[in-house]
């Protein structure tokens, strides 16, 4: 038995499985997939979704469907079109501040993005490997590196980090 066929008996075995949890009913039937045929990963995903494209829907698998209405991600037009530059208060910036006094910090690192959701994330990354250091994540390009940090006009904080201090 090949494994495109063994993959819709195992579909078909734990069917049971995808009404109650989704996520589960995939990952059981493409890793005991992979066990019994020694197939890739990617495989296993082919043969899964080949045979949930062979069987009838169930309800709660797969993904939800759209509203009708519902702009997909990028097709804002705030957009830049090809050629054109992007506004710098529509890019984001995770910034280190250095501490420059009481209340006053200098620039250290910054590093900008043109989506919030890449500098969220990197944000998020420089806190977890750098916890000592302060960090600012704002809307805009922001101050150079051993500048003083102000915001400009039409710059916004986002996210803030100050480590705890110690006692």
């Amino acid at each position: 038995m090949n494994a495109k066929q063994r993959a819709v008996e195992l579909y078909n075995e734990h069917i049971a499985l995808a009404s109650t949890d989704g996520r589960l009913f995939r990952k059981t039937v493409m890793d005991t997939l992979m066990a019994e045929t020694g197939c890739s990963l990617a495989a296993a995903a082919t043969h899964y979704n080949n045979a949930k494209k062979g069987s009838a829907p169930i309800e709660g698998l797969g993904r939800a469907a759209a509203p009708a209405g519902l702009k997909k991600p990028g097709s804002t037009s705030t957009k830049p079109k090809e050629g054109e530059l992007q506004d710098e208060n529509d890019c984001f910036t995770v910034i280190e501040l250095v501490p420059a006094g009481p209340n006053s910090y200098s620039v250290g690192r910054t590093q900008s993005f043109l989506l919030q959701g890449d500098a969220s994330e990197k944000f998020d990354e420089k806190v977890n490997y750098w916890p000592m250091c302060h960090w600012i994540m704002i809307q805009g390009i922001g101050p150079n590196h051993s500048d003083s940090f102000k915001l400009d006009a039409g710059e916004k904080e986002i996210k803030v980090y100050h480590p705890a201090q110690k006692d």
